[in-house]
């Protein structure tokens, strides 16, 4: 998943259509909105994604969470993985809430615990972390291990991220994007199947959750290489939207820092507007259009289609109120870099993909 002011360099591109040249520009904003099966790359492979429901978003590498459900793993688990999961909290009278990586016969290989009725006066409390065996926990085998937390970090009806990353012999956890604690591997990972969301009460709910290795990103990571943009690549982007967030940003940046294009969204309390603009030794001249509906904790995703002579942008499928035309000293070919930037309250950028149509 991916951070925050977070670039990708593009690399060459490995496949194109001719016909997507000469398709007009309202053609190809019909075809984007209803597309039924997406040609994507990913790793020098062609990969079919297909969408089921014309009107539904692609929701790319994150799946939306249920509590109790189990949700398999695309792969054995690997040295550098991550499972990553978001809620929405509430209050302090929630029961306990974790996220579990579990294998065969009801193995627990991990077991991160959050249980903020046992926090003191001062916010601090225990974050549990367990394994489980033949149906017992290691209480009186090993110990669990119980790193300090500060409940603080939870807000009122805020946005949290909790991930668990596979190291050599031990897990490291956060919350947030910061370390709070490690345990070690008990268990062997190659018996790791499925991930699991538990508990919660009172308003608490879970609601994404982020499985690796699913091949229908374009790559596992932050780096693209050098994939050169031309007339019908989309550039596609996927956040969750935290309510009070600052504005974010998807940019099309070249190796020298101009922008070719910078697609601003300024959500309330600020303008209210998304405004499109490009960067040469300064801005240039912006054109304001309607910021789009966002909703707190739910993810969206921003499409930016390269057509003939200029860039059509979406918000979850549905086409901005403005296009904006390729500038006199900018090519696509210029293109380098993916910029995602901005954004706060727990705001959070967390996939993209380049294709060609």
């Amino acid at each position: 998943s991916s951070g925050i002011n977070a670039e990708w360099p593009l690399r060459p591109g490995i496949i194109s259509t001719e016909h997507s040249h000469h398709i007009n520009g309202a053609r190809k904003m019909k075809t984007l909105a209803i597309l039924a099966v997406i040609a994507t790359l990913a790793y020098g492979q062609m990969v079919i994604t297909t969408i089921n429901d014309a009107n539904e978003v692609d929701r790319g590498n994150v799946l939306r969470a249920e509590v109790n459900k189990d949700y398999p793993l695309n792969r054995p688990l690997r040295v550098g993985d991550r499972i990553t999961a978001w809620g929405i909290y509430n209050d302090d009278s929630t029961t306990k809430f974790n996220l579990n990586i579990k294998g065969p016969n009801d193995l627990f290989l991990l077991h991160i615990d959050f249980r903020p009725f046992l926090k003191n006066s001062a916010g601090f409390g225990p974050i549990v972390l367990n394994n489980k065996v033949n149906g017992e926990w290691h209480e009186h085998l090993e110990r669990e291990i119980r790193p300090a937390f500060n409940y603080g970090y939870f807000g009122k009806n805020k946005i949290f991220k909790v991930a668990a990353l596979v190291g050599e012999k031990d897990y490291t956890i956060y919350f947030n994007d910061k370390e709070v604690g490690k345990f070690p591997q008990r268990n062997p990972i190659a018996q790791a199947d499925r991930a699991r969301l538990r508990g919660g009460s009172n308003g608490f709910r879970w609601i994404y959750i982020e499985l690796p290795g699913n091949d229908r990103r374009i790559i596992d990571g932050n780096n693209l290489g050098n994939r050169m943009l031309i007339p019908g690549s989309i550039i596609s982007a996927w956040g969750i939207y935290a309510e009070g967030s600052s504005k974010f940003s998807v940019g099309l940046k070249e190796a020298n820092g101009d922008y070719m294009l910078h697609v601003d969204f300024r959500p309330p309390p600020s303008e209210n507007k998304v405004v499109l603009n490009s960067f040469a030794s300064g801005w240039q001249n912006e054109i304001r259009t309607a910021l789009p509906t966002f909703e707190h904790g739910e993810l969206f995703r921003v499409d930016i289609y390269c057509g003939a002579d200029r860039f059509y942008i979406y918000h979850n499928n549905t086409q901005l109120g403005a296009t904006f035309d390729y500038r006199p000293g900018f090519h696509l070919r210029d293109v380098t870099i993916i910029d995602l930037e901005g954004g706060s309250n727990c705001f959070q950028w967390n996939d993209r993909r380049v294709i060609q149509l």
